[in-house]
C-alpha cells in the first residue's frame, strides 16, 4: 500500500493550538495533501481526555476532516521524530519555538529532517516558512 504525503501539525495540550491546526488545514488544501495532527504528552499526564483541551482539539480536527493522534512519552522530540519517520511528511507546522537550541522540540525535529519545510505560526495567526539561516 502506497503511503500518501501529509501535512503534519504538532500541538501541545492548549486550546490556542487550534490556530496551528487551522493553518495546517489551509496549507493541506493549497497543496492537496492530507492533514494529520500529532500531540506528544508527558507520560505522567496520561489521563482521560474528556473535558481537556485535547478533547477540544480532537473536535477541531474532526470538523476539518483531519486525523489527530496523541502519544505519551517523556521525550517529545524522539516520539515526533519516530512518527515522522513512519509517515510520509511533506511539510511540518509548529508554533513559535522559545529558543532554537539543542533540546528544543523544533530544533531537534529540524536536525533530524532538515529537508522537510517547517511553517511557524505565531499568536497573530501569521505563518511563515522557518529559515534556519536566520537563526
Amino acid at each position: 500500500m502506497k503511503q500518501e504525503k501529509i501535512i503534519l501539525v504538532c500541538v501541545t495540550d492548549q486550546k490556542s493550538c487550534e490556530r496551528l491546526i487551522t493553518a495546517g488545514y489551509l496549507l493541506s488544501k493549497a497543496l492537496d495533501l492530507r492533514l494529520k495532527v500529532l500531540s506528544v504528552q508527558p507520560s505522567n499526564q496520561a489521563k482521560n481526555l474528556r473535558e481537556t483541551p485535547l478533547e477540544y482539539l480532537f473536535n477541531v480536527c474532526k470538523s476539518l476532516d483531519a486525523e489527530m493522534q496523541v502519544y505519551w512519552g517523556d521525550n517529545g522530540s524522539n516520539v515526533a521524530v519516530d512518527y515522522i519517520r513512519r509517515n510520509k511528511v511533506a511539510h511540518l507546522v509548529f508554533g513559535v519555538p522559545e529558543k532554537m537550541v539543542e533540546g528544543n522540540f523544533v530544533h531537534d525535529v529540524h536536525q533530524a529532517f532538515s529537508d522537510i519545510p517547517i511553517s511557524i505560526v505565531d499568536e497573530s495567526n501569521a505563518a511563515k516558512i522557518l529559515d534556519f539561516s536566520e537563526i
